[in-house]
């Protein structure tokens, strides 16, 4: 098995996770998506994971936008 690390990403922070998301970081920008490997509840309240400044939704087909 080869494990990937991303040792390299300067500008990116896993703020939170909980409930079927991940809270992020990339740069100056905060964005929240979809992770179905989190299947614990978030740590944090609703106001701190509305500071995403875009929100990635998955659509049926497996695709997002």
């Amino acid at each position: 098995m080869k494990l990937f690390l991303a040792e390299n990403w300067k500008d990116y922070e896993l703020i939170d996770t909980g409930d079927g998301e991940k809270l992020e970081r990339w740069g100056r920008f905060v964005l929240r998506r979809p992770d179905p490997q989190v299947i614990w509840p978030r740590a944090s309240d609703d106001k701190f994971w509305n500071i995403a400044h875009a929100r990635y939704h998955r659509s049926n087909t497996g695709g997002g936008s």
